[in-house]
């Protein structure tokens, strides 16, 4: 058992590497190739002592300086050729085709060395990307002070613009307000009569007429569905302000309600039996790709019917917006139901959303404004001789630590203060963008130092075998 871990690619290369290590062995303790050797040395000793017997000493002397001289100037016929990597693992796997591990490879201590080669690596990146110098920690105690005290002045001044608060329900105007109801008729008119001076009448025109289906209530009792009364639009996906778009569009076209469950029903406009008007939600259900299949077919038929369902979209959005109920804020509904009802039944809608993300906004670009600035100045500071990515790691390191402090400091001044209004949501945002971006391009730009440095010392050792190769 091996107390590393592999993956593939490593067991091909720990293949290879025990072929060449054990073919090396065999080379030079090769039983045959050692005897061959000895005999070879024993036959030259025996030589050289029949000539001195026979008095050519000189002559022993001049084929000794010879072959000595001869020796340092002699290379090899042969040239190594390069091998594909795919043909070297499959002569690895014919050669040794049970796994192979480091420990098969190398001894402890050679591993150990490997591993102290390996901290005196990271040593040497360690103390190129430390913020450990002044101009660095004057920076570093900078960019702290200015995240910091933004986090902490945040409050009062999200204060000022109403930051958390809801909206006056006695400043909104009524649900069927009058002057609402005018301009929806005069927009749905002028909609109308700019396509048909282009356009034949046909389906799109009630479209634009008709009450859109997700503003139906009778008959979700029926059905078990509660709906909130007054509070229906938190539960239809038509008065999402963001998903409205989407499911609200469907809606219109095919004549059916989602509800912030995914649930979507049919509405009936007409009884069957009596062929009154009598719009109610029907029990017939329809599978989310049956509703968006049929709106396909709508536009197929008429390519002005979505102009028309967007349109049509785009007004009640318009209309419901500025009401005493306003819209539910976006999405949460279908995340977090409870929560986003007790918002909306305190007049927490959609425009306070807007407000406040408007608010958190502003937030985050000032602590982006920030990190610029620092990041400009501390470039500056960069010396000719010094690696621009070494000390790029230095920089976001300052903007990391800087805003780590900060974003601590404005969760625990919410918690002392028990106001989630005093967090700095802007700041936690501009934090969480660098926990991504920064971290992840130090940890690419060691790993980088750290294949260079590997790459140097064995080229350094190759260049050393080719020089004793082309010498032998």
């Amino acid at each position: 058992m091996s107390k590393f871990k592999y993956s593939d690619d490593e067991m091909d290369v720990n293949k290879v590497l025990k072929m060449n290590k054990d073919i090396s062995l065999s080379l030079l303790q090769g039983v045959d190739k050692a005897k061959s050797r000895n005999e070879s040395d024993l036959n030259i000793e025996k030589s050289m002592e029949l000539l001195k017997k026979l008095g050519k000493n000189n002559e022993t002397s001049k084929v000794v300086e010879c072959v000595n001289e001869k020796g340092k100037n002699r290379v090899l016929d042969h040239k190594a050729q390069i091998e594909k990597w795919d043909d070297i693992v499959r002569e690895a796997n014919i050669y040794e085709p049970n796994p192979v591990v480091l420990e098969d490879i190398m001894t402890e201590s050679e591993i150990n060395a490997a591993f102290e080669e390996a901290d005196e690596i990271n040593k040497k990146i360690s103390q190129k990307t430390s913020i450990i110098n002044k101009t660095d920690l004057s920076f570093l105690a900078i960019a702290i002070a200015l995240q910091v005290t933004k986090s902490l002045i945040f409050p009062y001044v999200a204060e000022k613009f109403d930051y958390g608060k809801e909206f006056d329900s006695t400043k909104r105007k009524p649900h069927n307000d009058p002057t609402i109801e005018k301009a929806h008729r005069q927009a749905n008119d002028k909609f109308r009569d700019k396509h048909l001076k282009k356009h034949e009448s046909g389906h799109w025109i009630n479209l634009v007429y008709q009450t859109v289906p997700y503003d139906i209530t009778k008959g979700s009792k029926d059905l078990g569905i509660n709906m909130g009364g007054k509070y229906h639009r938190l539960h239809t996906l038509g008065h999402d302000p963001v998903l409205g778009w989407i499911f609200g569009t469907a809606n219109i076209l095919t004549d059916c309600v989602t509800f912030n469950n995914l649930q979507t029903n049919r509405i009936v406009r007409v009884d069957a039996i009596t062929g009154k008007n009598c719009m109610r939600i029907a029990p017939e259900r329809v599978f989310m790709g049956t509703m968006f299949k049929e709106c396909y077919d709508e536009i197929r038929d008429d390519y002005l019917n979505l102009p028309a369902a967007i349109f049509v979209q785009y007004q009640h959005l318009k209309s419901d917006e500025f009401t005493k109920l306003g819209l539910p804020v976006p999405v949460l509904s279908t995340i977090n139901e409870n929560f986003a009802s007790k918002l909306y039944s305190e007049n927490y809608d959609a425009l306070c959303f807007a407000r406040d993300a408007k608010i958190v906004g502003a937030s985050f670009i000032v602590s982006k404004l920030f990190d610029i600035i620092i990041t400009l100045a501390h470039g500056l500071f960069r010396k000719e001789n010094e690696d621009k990515d070494l000390f790029e790691v230095r920089t976001r390191k300052i903007l990391l630590i800087s805003n780590s402090i900060a974003s601590t400091s404005t969760i625990i001044n919410t918690a002392i203060t028990r106001n989630p209004k005093n967090l700095d949501i802007g700041s936690l945002l501009n934090t969480i963008t660098h926990l991504f971006t920064d971290l992840h391009f130090i940890a690419k730009i060691k790993q980088e130092f750290i294949n260079n440095e590997i790459s140097d010392r064995l080229k350094k050792e190759i260049d050393e075998i080719d020089l004793l190769y082309e010498t032998i």
